[in-house]
């Protein structure tokens, strides 16, 4: 279970659309885990970090490698 403050990295995963009987959320999308999936506990991150991500929609259009979704 998470708690408040807890950081977690998770690897090896997809986003796929948030479809079904039962929804955690009404977000669009989800994360869907994997047989590979991990999930590791983690030190806090800078918030520097997270003002990076490639918009979602240049990977819809495949204007950008798929499979990184956080730029240099």
């Amino acid at each position: 279970m998470l708690k408040e403050n807890q950081w977690k990295e998770i690897k090896t995963f997809r986003v796929i659309p948030n479809g079904g009987i039962v929804r955690a959320t009404t977000h669009f999308y989800m994360i869907e885990f994997m047989e590979t999936t991990s999930v590791i506990s983690s030190d806090p991150k800078e918030t520097v970090l997270f003002k990076r991500f490639t918009p979602f929609y240049y990977i819809i259009e495949d204007t950008v490698y798929t499979d990184t979704l956080v730029g240099q």
